[in-house]
């Protein structure tokens, strides 16, 4: 198993290179690529509009030779929305992503909100995925077991999004207002509530920095936002156990938002994923684990 120090992964360089295409039915989807120039590549799917993991995974990745790619979802970044999109829709735009980078099999590194999107991926695109690793995942959260152990602030989001979802837009795009004034008060305002670990570990400067660029972008789309709380909200339309890809999960024992209870319920749907569960730490203390998750993303070696 392979440690890194969190100081390590978040004070050096990503080399993040933003990049474009356009895709059949017209859309424009934007990426970025972070890490090394060229290697075996690691698609990173974060939560909702973010790039904040494949940030912070950067530095890990140029120590080991690997390129991280980091879509912009429909609806973030300068990707073209698509309210009425399925989540199943996503393989395709990840598939036609490889295409353009000429990729023929790539890793899968999720965390959060990102967690189903990768699910979509690995059930669709099995041949050209190596493998799925998950920091801080959660599961279905039509499951009333699931949802009631989910974190206040994401439960919140969730009900808004299956009940009223025009207020959950209305209070995103005032965060939005609020984020472009005073960038630092909403990273605050963002993680108001956070487990005590995650709050140690986001006194480190560099760790910070990287989450007051995180909630900015998180916030400049609120409706792409809004809608990617919506799919996460609904049904998946994926079952995880008809995934044939390998996948490993790894998980902070004090994380109150997506809690270990989660990857371990996750775990089980997909016939029994390993689970590393880190002992006083939350979701930004997993950094050290990135290259162990990289790693497996690619098959190079089993989950530690």
């Amino acid at each position: 198993m392979h440690v890194m120090s969190a100081k390590a992964v978040t004070g050096a360089p990503t080399g993040e290179r933003d990049g474009d295409l356009t895709l059949a039915d017209g859309r424009t989807l934007t990426y970025a690529t972070l890490g090394a120039d060229a290697g075996p590549t690691v698609v990173v799917l974060d939560g909702p509009c973010s790039r904040g993991l494949a940030r912070a995974a950067a530095p890990a990745a140029i120590a080991l030779g690997i390129r991280l790619v980091a879509p912009d979802r429909p609806g973030a970044g300068g990707s073209t929305p698509a309210p009425q999109r399925a989540l199943t829709d996503w393989p395709a735009d990840h598939a036609a992503l490889l295409d353009a980078l000429g990729v023929e099999r790539a890793g899968v590194l999720a965390q959060s909100g990102g967690t189903p999107f990768a699910l979509a991926v690995g059930a669709a695109l099995a041949p050209r995925t190596s493998g799925l690793a998950f920091l801080g995942a959660v599961a279905p959260l039509d499951d009333p077991a699931t949802f009631a152990e989910t974190g206040r602030q994401l439960r919140t989001a969730l009900t808004l999004a299956r009940r009223a979802p025009w207020l959950l837009r209305l209070g995103l795009r005032a965060s939005s207002r609020g984020a472009r004034r005073n960038p630092e008060r909403a990273a605050r305002r963002f993680v108001k509530g956070i487990p005590s670990a995650d709050a140690r570990e986001l006194a480190d400067p560099a760790l910070w920095a990287l989450h007051v660029r995180a909630t900015a972008e998180i916030l400049a789309r609120p409706d792409g936002f809004a809608d990617e709380v919506r799919l996460l909200s609904a049904p998946w339309g994926v079952d995880p156990a008809a995934i044939r890809v390998p996948a490993a999960l790894w998980s902070g024992a004090e994380d109150t938002i997506h809690p270990t209870a989660h990857s371990r319920r996750l775990a089980a749907l997909m016939g029994g994923a390993p689970v590393t569960v880190v002992p006083g730490t939350a979701t930004f203390g997993l950094l050290p684990r990135y290259p162990d998750a990289l790693r497996f993303a690619l098959g190079r070696t089993p989950a530690a």
